[in-house]
């Protein structure tokens, strides 16, 4: 099953171009000094309707209700934006107390020009929040340029009161894209925004996931209203989608006004393949070839392959350097520009790497295209949304001469997964293939959970002195599993590593880590090992007892998804599919047996199957374990037969073996 938008047609790509048209149609811009709509603070006083909501007067205001939201954008000038933004609100619970927390979009030379906020309590009693309670926090800093925000709480947010804020900001620049939610994690009663678009570019617009809402778009003769009501609310589940995907937004954003929306992504698609071409001539990439000495008389898969080993070998992807590389690189300042440039330094961009493969693999013979790709686990690939912008990621798909003509192999050059996979946040959705004759949708299928293996050894000892057990343990991991965990390691600094390797090794509560490390590590196409040794401190073993029990569960296993929700709403989405082999040593303590190891019965589902085997050894127990889940994605309407076997299974894993004083 995959991921993503639904299936994409003709009828969609003219959809966008029609509204992009629409928008196009705007005058030219006018002087800022005029605003066409006007927002107020509402009134400092709770209305009698607003004192009759309750937490029953819609099925999803549990905790709270948004009464109005509304906001008008004004980018005419094309250089700055003046933002005018209310809230208003009804508090139900102490859980819809979020509701009064503030966060202000703050960049470096923004000005806040209005300023209003205040509690309504249900007696009567007005609670003022200062502008200069206002606190600024910095979220990013780069090249010299600050991203920040001013944050507060309202005071006095109890159950029954009413929250209101606002202001008026005045920001440097426009922003080329924006999303506005038009849901929240609770219901809005009404939403209105209004939008003035900058006239030096095609303004342009895409309501996404607002089928069967109270949304509708108008415009006057220079700008854009979006307006909503009773807009039921959207809550976050486990396992969920992105909340990009299942949240109703309007998209505003610019394209080059000198672009026909109908035939927006074939001119993007020619764009790509001129960029690849011009970065990736032929000529270096023939003295590249003949560095990297290809065994001869192997066929072009196997040429392939060892060509995408040379690559990963000899060039750096810089999203992907280790703090070690990248403290090594910083000086390197020049842009490598072309594939002789790249070559030289042995360090490429996501796309330079991708588009040096595919020019490789079309010099031996293939047939090669560079691919577009988002990061699933933030929204997925709208052909409707008529930006390239919203790809995070790039690769290349390769069709052998005699492959079916919608076979491709899909690599991510230099990301250290083997030939064939690709990180598992890009596969289970969809891509943007760069053909010359037009652009295509194309499927990144899930990896085979054969492929995804982790593999874990065990040996578990205990001491009669203190009751305590030491604990030695370690993972090797392939494929897609310990990928994530493995480049976020790779990017820490040492300090930082250290720790998260201790976090990973069990670090919390009662468990004292003595060792925690991850050998090859440096190595980039290495999967993820971890040692691991500890104390357990909590074993509740003292040698008076005459029997004691051991649960055979802790963190040397990987953990299972734990479903506690009776119902669901959203489909249920997972990283990979997997299967995790486990072997446990469990040594009885001095002066102790076994008793009969207990039996599990296999856990059989579609979702994957379990099982577990205990018998006894030399020294006490040996335990084999193993479980796959073979689901990415599954709807809805299979959560209960899902949750069943997560839940038999995190059942099992609690399996105790039972050690008997020897007489």
């Amino acid at each position: 099953m995959t991921l993503g938008p639904f299936p994409h047609s003709r009828r969609t790509f003219a959809s966008a171009a029609l509204l992009a048209l629409w928008l196009m149609a705007l005058p030219a811009p006018v002087p800022a000094g005029s605003i066409p709509y006007e927002i107020v603070p509402g009134p400092r006083e709770i209305t009698p309707e607003e004192k009759s909501l309750s937490a029953g007067s819609s099925p999803e205001a549990e905790h709270g209700v948004v009464l109005a939201e509304e906001t008008d954008r004004d980018d005419r000038t094309g250089v700055e934006s003046y933002v005018t933004y209310r809230l208003r609100a009804k508090i139900f619970s102490n859980e819809g107390r979020s509701l009064g927390d503030l966060e202000i979009p703050f960049s470096e030379g923004s000005q806040l020009l209005k300023w209003w906020a205040w509690t309504l309590l249900p007696e009567g009693t007005i609670r003022e929040f200062r502008r200069d309670e206002l606190r600024e926090q910095m979220l990013a800093s780069s090249a010299g340029e600050k991203v920040s925000s001013l944050k507060g709480a309202l005071s006095a947010v109890t159950p029954g009161c009413i929250i209101e804020y606002g202001y008026r900001l005045r920001q440097p620049g426009i922003y080329p894209r924006l999303r506005v939610e038009l849901q929240r994690s609770s219901p809005i009663r009404r939403f209105r925004y209004h939008w003035s678009p900058w006239g030096g570019k095609a303004a342009s617009f895409r309501i996404s996931r607002g089928e069967g809402l109270l949304v509708e778009v108008t415009r006057d003769s220079r700008s854009l209203f979006v307006t909503g009501k009773d807009l039921p609310a959207v809550m976050e589940e486990p396992y969920m989608p992105p909340l990009k995907e299942v949240r109703a937004a309007a998209t505003l954003y610019y394209r080059a006004a000198s672009d026909d929306p109908k035939d927006f992504w074939t001119l993007e698609a020619k764009r790509e393949v001129r960029r690849a071409a011009t970065f990736a001539r032929e000529k270096p990439l023939k003295a590249a070839l003949a560095e990297a000495n290809l065994p001869a008389g192997e066929n072009l898969s196997a040429r392939l392959k060892a060509v995408y080993q040379w690559l990963g070998t000899h060039v750096k992807r810089t999203s992907l350097l280790s703090a070690e590389e990248e403290e090594e690189a910083k000086d390197d300042d020049d842009p490598a520009l072309f594939a002789q440039d790249v070559l030289e330094s042995h360090r490429a961009t996501g796309r330079q790497m991708d588009s040096l493969f595919v020019g490789f693999a079309r010099l031996l013979g293939a047939e090669a295209y560079l691919v577009l790709a988002t990061d699933r686990t933030d929204h997925f690939f709208d052909p409707a949304l008529l930006t390239i912008h919203q790809f995070d990621w790039s690769l290349a798909a390769i069709r052998l001469p005699d492959d079916p003509p919608d076979r491709f192999t899909f690599v991510v050059a230099g990301s250290g997964l083997p030939y064939g996979e690709i990180p598992w946040w890009l596969a289970g959705s969809y891509g943007f293939l760069a053909d010359p004759k037009g652009g295509k949708v194309v499927i990144l299928n899930p990896s085979n959970p054969v492929k995804n293996f982790s593999e874990s050894k065990t040996s578990i000892s205990f001491n009669l002195d203190d009751g305590t057990a030491r604990v030695r343990w370690s993972r090797s991991d392939s494929g897609q599993a310990g990928l994530s965990e493995r480049l976020m390691l790779r990017g820490e600094t040492p300090e930082n590593r250290r720790k998260r390797l201790e976090e990973l090794c069990g670090a919390w509560g009662s468990f004292e880590i003595l060792r925690a490390e991850a050998p090859g590590l440096e190595e980039l196409a290495s999967g993820l090992r971890l040692e691991c040794e500890g104390i357990m401190t909590n074993t509740n073993f003292t040698p008076k007892w005459d029997r004691y029990s051991f649960r055979l569960d802790g963190v040397w296993e990987e953990s299972v998804p734990e479903l506690t929700a009776t119902t669901r709403i959203h489909p249920l989405v997972f990283s990979f599919p997997r299967i995790d082999q486990n072997v446990i040593e469990v040594d009885a303590p001095p002066g102790y047996t076994t008793s009969q190891p207990p039996a599990v019965a296999p856990i059989e589902s579609p979702y994957g199957h379990y099982a577990l085997f205990i018998t006894e050894s030399p020294s006490g127990y040996h335990v084999e374990r193993v479980f796959s889940f073979t689901s990415v994605a599954v709807p809805a309407a299979e959560y209960e037969p899902l949750r069943r076997f997560l839940t038999q299974v995190r059942q099992a894993d609690r399996t105790a073996v039972e050690f008997r004083r020897i007489e």
